[in-house]
């Protein structure tokens, strides 16, 4: 089974699927490897998110967790464990927001 970053096409896919019927939209087809993040709300610094780091703060007071898949659709929607990959809701940021996109 091919993987792609941290996971099989397999386990992409399935929550590629938990998202589009969580947020009620498709996910583009790319696979994205980093974000470059420049909010425009003061608190949150300029960011670089990449799957397979770990990161603290991806929204005020969120844990420290794993990026486990970065999916595109109306926003950018990061993955971890516990936000979006299969449960939760993944952290959003919105495409003005995002500077840069690393495929």
């Amino acid at each position: 089974m091919q993987r792609i970053g941290m996971l099989t096409e397999s386990e992409r896919e399935e929550i590629k699927i938990y998202l589009e019927g969580v947020v009620l939209g498709k996910m583009r087809d790319r696979v994205i490897r980093a974000i470059e993040v420049n909010s425009r709300y003061r608190h949150q610094p300029k960011m670089r998110i990449e799957v397979g780091k770990s990161y603290r703060d991806l929204e005020p007071g969120a844990p420290y967790e794993e990026v486990v898949a970065i999916f595109e659709s109306e926003s950018f929607l990061v993955c971890t464990k516990e936000r979006g990959a299969g449960t939760g809701l993944p952290y959003y940021f919105v495409r003005e927001d995002v500077r840069r996109v690393e495929t």
